[in-house]
C-alpha cells in the first residue's frame, strides 16, 4: 500500500485564497503566458486569477490610462471580489480622488461573498483615479486605483 500525499492544514479554498498562494499562481500564469484563470472549489466558489499588470476582469486592459499617467503608481486589488468604493456600513468613502492618502490608508473595498476585505494605500501620495466601475468583479492584482507619489 502506498501513502499518498499529506495535504496542508485548512481546506484546498483556504490555500487558494491565502495572498501568498495567489501571488505564486499570479507569477506562475504570467511566466506561461496565460492573463487569467478561474478556479471553482468544491463549495462552489468561483477565484478568478489575473496575472501581469494592466489587465482588467473583463480582458479589457487599462493601458490607456497607464500611458497617460506614467508617474501613477497602481494601488492593486489584494484578492478577486467585486469592488465597493464605499463600506456597506459607512456613508462616504473613505478616500475622494483629489485627495492625499498615505501608506496603508484604506481607499475602497472587495466583497467576495459575505466577506468585505480592504484596497489599501503602499506610499503617500495624491488619489489620482479609480479605473473600475463600482461592483466590477476584479481580479486578484488587477489595478483599481492609480496614486501619483507624494514628491
Amino acid at each position: 500500500m502506498t501513502k499518498g500525499r499529506k495535504r496542508k492544514s485548512g481546506s484546498i479554498a483556504e490555500q487558494i485564497l491565502d495572498p501568498a498562494t495567489l501571488g505564486k499562481i499570479a507569477l506562475w500564469l504570467e511566466d506561461a503566458g496565460v492573463d487569467s484563470i478561474e478556479i471553482e472549489t468544491e463549495g462552489g466558489r468561483l477565484v478568478r486569477i489575473v496575472a501581469g499588470a494592466g489587465i482588467s476582469s473583463d480582458g479589457a486592459g487599462d493601458a490607456d490610462v497607464s500611458v497617460s499617467r506614467n508617474s501613477a503608481k497602481p494601488a492593486k486589488a489584494p484578492i478577486a471580489g467585486h469592488f465597493l468604493p464605499v463600506h456597506p456600513a459607512r456613508d462616504a468613502a473613505e478616500a475622494t480622488i483629489g485627495t492625499a492618502v498615505f501608506p496603508e490608508q484604506i481607499i475602497g473595498f472587495l466583497r467576495v461573498g459575505p466577506l468585505i476585505m480592504p484596497i489599501d494605500t503602499e506610499e503617500a501620495g495624491t488619489l489620482d483615479g479609480c479605473v473600475v466601475e463600482p461592483g466590477s468583479l476584479v481580479g486578484y492584482g488587477d489595478t483599481v486605483f492609480l496614486i501619483e507619489p507624494a514628491q
